[in-house]
């Protein structure tokens, strides 16, 4: 079984800058986004916060990139 790292939607932001930047992404955000299940991860009751797998977070940012270029308007 693969290495799972888990962070926390703060710790999140503070990695990924930019998606808070691009996309205005806050914490509370991500732990609706868990709670929706668009990220995979759990809520830890004993420290009172959402743990998001990283992969799954940075899958979710990619979909993201990939749905905003195909809205993109070109004209001929």
């Amino acid at each position: 079984m693969p290495n799972t790292h888990y962070l926390s939607p703060t710790e999140l932001i503070e990695k990924y800058p930019e998606v808070a930047a691009n996309f205005n992404w806050s914490p509370r955000e991500l732990g609706l986004f868990l709670k929706c299940k668009l990220l995979d991860g759990y809520y830890d009751r004993r420290k009172r916060t959402a743990l998001i797998k990283e992969p799954s977070f940075v899958q979710l940012v990619r979909f993201v990139n990939q749905v905003i270029d195909g809205q993109k308007i070109t004209f001929q």
